[in-house]
């Protein structure tokens, strides 16, 4: 079994904190998983009931020792406020495999956030555990996160570049090698 510290994925940034969720973040997360605009291109948005038991869920997940399913909040350090949530969903301990995402309130996107916090996540990840690819799954309708990860540096994945269903996705992946060489040239 694969021991993990879920405070290890804890950090700063110029302008942001990520921060491991907690028992306090519920109206945080709430107002994303609620949200018809923000759920737009995920899935359908959640009910009141629904979010407050996947909220139950997800903070009792936090004190797993994986790094499965680990949610981040996005602060900003000026003013202490949640801007949205960052983090992984699966792990695959064979293949060495992460899955990350990252959701934004309404007023924090457009604003670099995504940019600033995705990449802090992803040098973590890489810089406290041996996970050799970060992939995510975004909508192949979701102009805003398709160049969002082109700038981070995910390429296609050719085992799922493209996921059919009721919201077709595409996905994208970084290995840590091609990683840490972009962000010495860059």
């Amino acid at each position: 079994m694969n021991v993990f510290d879920p405070s290890l994925l804890a950090l700063e940034t110029e302008r942001l904190r990520l921060r491991p969720l907690n028992a306090d973040d519920e109206a945080l997360y709430h107002d994303l998983y609620t949200d018809p605009e923000t759920m737009r291109f995920i899935a359908p948005p959640f009910s009141t009931e629904k979010a407050a038991n996947s909220f139950r869920k997800v903070v009792a997940l936090q004190h797993e020792p994986t790094l499965a399913s680990r949610f981040m909040v996005i602060e900003e350090k000026a003013e202490k406020k949640g801007l949205g949530i960052c983090g992984t969903s699966t792990f695959d301990a064979d293949t060495r495999r992460v899955e990350v995402g990252i959701v934004l309130k309404s007023e924090a996107r457009s604003r670099g956030i995504g940019s600033e916090a995705l990449p802090a996540l992803m040098n973590r990840i890489f810089a406290v555990s041996s996970v050799q690819e970060i992939y995510l799954r975004f909508p192949a309708q979701h102009s805003v996160m398709l160049r969002l990860n082109t700038r981070v540096g995910f390429m296609p994945c050719a085992d799922g570049a493209q996921e059919k269903g009721v919201l077709s996705k595409r996905v994208g992946s970084v290995h840590r090698s091609s990683w840490y060489v972009n962000q010495t040239t860059n």
